[in-house]
């Protein structure tokens, strides 16, 4: 641990003029780092690679490491290049894969390159600030290059609010990566068979986890699902190694981002995952056992396998942009049977020969299911 601990508070121009990033990204960052430290000051600043594992007031923490975990963890306060704020709109974001430089005189390395990125969870935010524009809704981003969404609720004595669910799941799928469905407190639920129920049926064929920090339930089977050995090598090589500039593959490891409301038990349930109280968590209510806002920050936190979890904070709302494809994969049913209905534009309203509507009409479907697309898909297509 005290290894560990002064790694971390190496200052960041001992790291990155170190002969050796630490990553592992096979970039050619051993060769940079050995000129860096032969040439004098005038030279140009080494380059390395890292994942943003924080943003604190806009500032990217960012952790250099090896692909499997076998040296202590580096990591370096960061800031953005002038120039890439100038010539992109695009922000580092948690889960970002940055190129990082130090130039001469500078104790602060520079975000100079974000990586292009793989699935990436975003919502619709509306802007409060008016330094920035209030009452403008713009593109956030809540992780980058995730693999799998856990849609994270709290189970209890009332009836699961399903239509957040369902919205839930659409944002998570339109992030390009797989979903599941995470039901936390389940040793709380006053009825657990009709809870469970009724939330299979709008998760859509996403697995749904019932477990309890209590009692240890499911907790394996969500390591099972976010584990670094859950997919065949094959598939986690083609998946998890992106390209950079020079041609060569950049690590990351598989990423599972936790998406809910405030309270349901996320902090809870990474440090359960984690097997120590890293994460700060909150006490419960008693009146209805409903936990207390704590995560302030998006933070990744890596598990001993090599996987990495991005613990969020309470979302108040979750707003949608252009997610025709996270509602076609929210409600597979209704958009496979939508291929069947006479019109090509059909809105599954009143409209004859609409396939989706005689599902209902035949109790295939549930009305409660329809109403909830049909609401969603106004809002996609506003």
């Amino acid at each position: 641990m005290a290894d560990e601990t002064a790694a971390m508070m190496t200052p960041a121009r001992d790291i990155l003029t170190a002969s050796s990033c630490g990553y592992g990204c096979g970039c050619g960052c051993d060769d940079i780092g050995e000129s860096s430290n032969a040439a004098n000051s005038d030279a140009a600043p080494a380059v390395r690679t890292g994942v943003v594992v924080c943003l604190d007031r806009g500032y990217p923490l960012v952790r250099l490491t090896t692909p499997d975990n076998s040296s202590p963890a580096l990591e370096v306060r960061a800031q953005h290049a002038i120039d890439l704020v100038k010539n992109a709109e695009v922000r580092a974001a948690v889960g970002d894969i940055v190129e990082l430089e130090l130039p001469p005189g500078q104790d602060t390395p520079l975000i100079t390159r974000i990586q292009p990125r793989g699935p990436t969870l975003v919502r619709r935010s509306l802007v409060e600030s008016q330094h920035e524009g209030a009452g403008k809704h713009i593109e956030q981003v809540l992780a980058a290059n995730i693999d799998i969404v856990l849609v994270v609720m709290a189970l209890s004595s009332r009836p699961p609010d399903l239509d957040y669910l369902e919205r839930q799941l659409v944002l998570a799928h339109d992030s390009g990566a797989e979903a599941a469905v995470v039901l936390t407190k389940a040793d709380q639920c006053r009825h657990p068979d009709r809870d469970l129920a009724a939330i299979a049926g709008c998760a859509g064929g996403d697995p749904v986890i019932a477990c309890s920090a209590v009692s240890g339930e499911g907790l394996e089977q969500i390591r099972a699902l976010t584990g670094a050995d859950r997919k065949a090598a094959a598939t986690a090589a083609s998946k998890h190694q992106q390209t950079t500039a020079a041609g060569a593959a950049s690590y990351r490891p598989l990423v599972a981002v936790l998406l809910g409301r405030s309270g349901v038990g996320k902090s809870t349930l990474v440090n359960e995952l984690l097997g120590t109280p890293l994460l700060e968590v909150g006490e419960v209510r008693k009146k209805d056992k409903a936990g207390r806002h704590t995560t302030v920050a998006r933070r990744m936190v890596f598990l001993s396998d090599g996987s990495a979890l991005i613990d969020t904070p309470g979302l108040r709302s979750i707003g949608l942009f252009d997610a025709q494809l996270g509602l076609e994969r929210a409600f597979p049913e209704i958009s496979t049977l939508a291929a069947e209905c006479r019109y090509r534009d059909c809105a599954h309203t009143s409209e004859p020969g609409c396939a989706v509507i005689a599902a209902v009409e035949a109790g295939h479907i549930p009305l409660r299911r329809l109403q909830s697309y049909r609401q969603i898909a106004t809002e996609v297509a506003g």
